[in-house]
């Protein structure tokens, strides 16, 4: 397919590609906000690449995820997320994901799927769960060696067919790294034929236990590869594609010719404290999952006031960044990765590392 087929396929299909989140099918972020609880670090595999590597004793109790749900829903018909370590080994579970579907909020989940049974599938459905995410990064056994036990893929596999049959919708996470790079066409081609709806597409961000496979984070050279093939082989699939921790992504598609749009208005870029954050189980406020820098805690300061007065909520949001990232010309419509930046500097602030795209703006 040339490029000029390819602008043309994506300007028929861009009103779902650039989509708001609440409206579309697409979406790049989420309005009004996107703000994920990270319920546990428990978890029943050992991932090699997880963003949490360690046990936290001290877990909000029910009562305090329902003030924080309650906190959460006074900024409108937000996205409501619960992650963590693995959600569903919280017995409170289908108590919180009730309380929070009360309020006009879309309520989605993380899981590895694993323990997904018919059973499950529907008492999460009942609860008012909208959609499960559920973790691929490989397809059969390489998937079991990613995710550190043996049988996970069957039993994830497990969990698709329940929420199918009990009419959950399903997309896919999958980690993309140097390790499980040749998977990615298989995931892809898995996907749409089970008519998964949408894949993230995670660049792996040394954090966590992740830290012990930096050398499998892709290269520049390789993500810019990476981004060539995501959008070339999105033609051939219903499955839509979505490039996370990857803001670069919508610069690229400008800089190719392949979308064009002036002002950038729906090109929001890293929303880590933007308009995406994140809650651990202890109640720490971050950015992001992979931008482990507290600004609050919820214990302490009610949510909703953490996000309006934190100064590095504050300074995220006027895009206060250095190096690069700050004359870039594509600093409001991407403003580069600000958890890869920490990850790799350990200055939220300072420039992503792995961009070829960036270009002064005087």
């Amino acid at each position: 397919m040339s490029v000029e087929e390819l602008k043309s396929w994506i300007n028929q299909h861009k009103d779902d590609i650039f989509a708001n989140d609440a409206v579309g099918t697409g979406c790049f972020s989420y309005l009004p906000a996107e703000i994920i609880w990270a319920v546990t670090k428990r978890c029943n595999l050992r991932c090699k690449h997880c963003s949490i590597s360690e046990v936290d004793p001290e877990e909000l109790n029910t009562e305090e995820g329902f003030g924080l749900i309650e906190d959460a829903a006074k900024f409108g018909a937000v996205k409501f997320g619960f992650t963590g370590g693995e959600p569903l080994l919280r017995e409170d579970i289908y108590d919180l994901i009730e309380y929070a579907a009360s309020f006009d909020m879309q309520v989605v989940m993380a899981t590895n799927g694993t323990l997904i049974t018919d059973e499950v599938a529907k008492r999460l459905k009942k609860a008012g769960l909208e959609r499960a995410a559920m973790s691929i990064d490989a397809v059969g056994s390489a998937h079991d060696a990613f995710r550190g036990v043996d049988g996970a893929f069957k039993a994830t596999l497990r969990g698709m067919k329940a929420c199918e049959a009990a009419d959950l919708s399903v997309q896919f996470f999958t980690t993309v790294t140097r390790d499980n790079y040749s998977e990615i066409p298989k995931i892809i081609k898995f996907a749409d034929e089970l008519n998964i709806w949408r894949i993230y597409l995670i660049y792996l961000i040394a954090v966590g236990r992740g830290k012990q496979i930096s050398d499998a984070c892709l290269s520049t050279a390789e993500n810019m590869e990476f981004f060539d093939h995501t959008v070339f082989k999105q033609k051939e699939v219903n499955t839509w594609l979505k490039p996370i921790c990857n803001p670069q992504y919508w610069a690229y598609l400008k800089d190719k010719g392949l979308v064009d749009r002036e002002d950038g208005t729906k090109f929001t870029g890293c929303t880590a404290g933007i308009t995406r954050f994140h809650i651990f189980p202890n109640g720490d406020v971050t950015p992001c999952a992979y931008l482990p820098v507290k600004t609050g805690n919820i214990r302490e300061t009610p949510f909703s006031e953490i996000v309006r007065n934190s100064e590095m909520f504050k300074a995220l949001r006027a895009r206060k960044l250095k190096g690069h990232c700050a004359t870039c010309k594509y600093k409001r419509i991407c403003g580069g990765c600000r958890s890869r930046a920490y990850a790799v500097s350990g200055d939220y602030l300072g420039e992503d590392p792995v961009c070829s795209l960036w270009e002064s703006e005087t």
